[in-house]
């Protein structure tokens, strides 16, 4: 990651107890090679200390300009 994140609830929730939580799910959305593309990271709980992640990336559209 190149922020490193400092205060906020995008922290918090990062640190936060995962008891009695059985999904997560980040979406981010950035150009790729000239492509809006939509990046989502999950993460499914199975048990308290057993977890399966998950990355996917849909190009959404072209842009004009890379960013």
């Amino acid at each position: 990651m190149n922020n490193i994140l400092k205060e906020g609830p995008l922290l918090e929730a990062f640190e936060t107890d995962t008891k009695g939580v059985i999904y997560q799910e980040l979406i981010t959305y950035k150009v790729i090679n000239n492509m809006l593309t939509k990046e989502t990271v999950t993460r499914t709980f199975k048990s308290d200390d057993d977890y399966d992640d998950s990355v996917s990336h849909k190009p959404i559209c072209r842009t004009a300009n890379e960013i």
